[in-house]
């Protein structure tokens, strides 16, 4: 895949982590911080989160896929 910032070629793999991935709209001290426009895609104390993408390691970019999550809006 060519990347969409810098046309290198980028490299397919995978971001591991643990317990919470969520998108925030403002930058916070703190994940529990959620507010309804925050979008949760993992939250779980006991399994790792992977998902599949793409990175680019010239301009440090990434391209993530989360098709396969089962999303859910903030509280």
């Amino acid at each position: 895949m060519k990347c969409p910032y810098c046309n290198s070629e980028m490299e397919q793999g995978f971001l591991h982590g643990m317990k919470r991935v969520a998108w925030m709209t403002k930058k916070r001290k703190s994940e529990t911080a959620l507010n309804g426009d925050d979008i949760v895609f993992e939250d779980n104390a006991f399994n790792d989160f992977i998902f599949s993408g793409y990175i680019c390691k010239d301009c440090k970019k990434m391209v993530i896929d989360y098709s396969d999550k089962n999303i859910k809006k903030a509280d």
